[in-house]
């Protein structure tokens, strides 16, 4: 009998542990890179995952072949905000129906300002998933022990 509950316990605790792992990585993220001096237009986006690793103490953005497209440590992290902008759906209601104009996109954006290596001030802006993006802010929270503020429009 102990033996049975020894193993339950062992695989109930593995199980456990292999959420908190997947929890802290929010798949579907888009980072937008920041544009140089002098430059209007941003390139395209970075699709990836945006993590939060508790080891290493840092926020890490990895592209889908898995290379890091930035890190940034917990306690450089100065402020976060949370962002639901929503705007209307005019290709849709040009190519299929105007009903589509009643209803709106919603885009979710995690903007993380911080400190850099050299003490300057730096951002990054993150599009969210629309599955997890709340999950997302409050792993943010939990993970830097930082209030997210939070802009959304209606």
């Amino acid at each position: 009998m102990l033996r049975r509950s020894l193993c339950v316990f062992s695989l109930a605790a593995v199980f456990c542990a292999n959420l908190c792992v997947a929890a802290s990585e929010f798949k579907h993220a888009e980072y937008f890179q920041a544009t140089t001096n002098g430059q209007k237009k941003a390139g395209a986006p970075v699709k990836g995952a945006l993590s939060f690793n508790a080891e290493k103490k840092s926020i890490d953005f990895l592209d889908e072949k898995g290379f890091s497209s930035f890190t940034i440590g917990f306690d450089a992290v100065k402020t976060m905000l949370y962002e639901q902008a929503a705007k209307p759906r005019y290709a849709e209601a040009v190519l299929i129906s105007p009903l589509f104009l009643l209803s709106h996109s919603k885009k979710h954006y995690l903007t993380i300002q911080y400190t850099g290596p050299d003490g300057a001030g730096q951002y990054v802006i993150v599009h969210l998933d629309k599955k997890n993006a709340q999950d997302a802010v409050a792993a943010a929270e939990a993970a830097t022990g930082k209030k997210v503020e939070r802009v959304e429009e209606k």
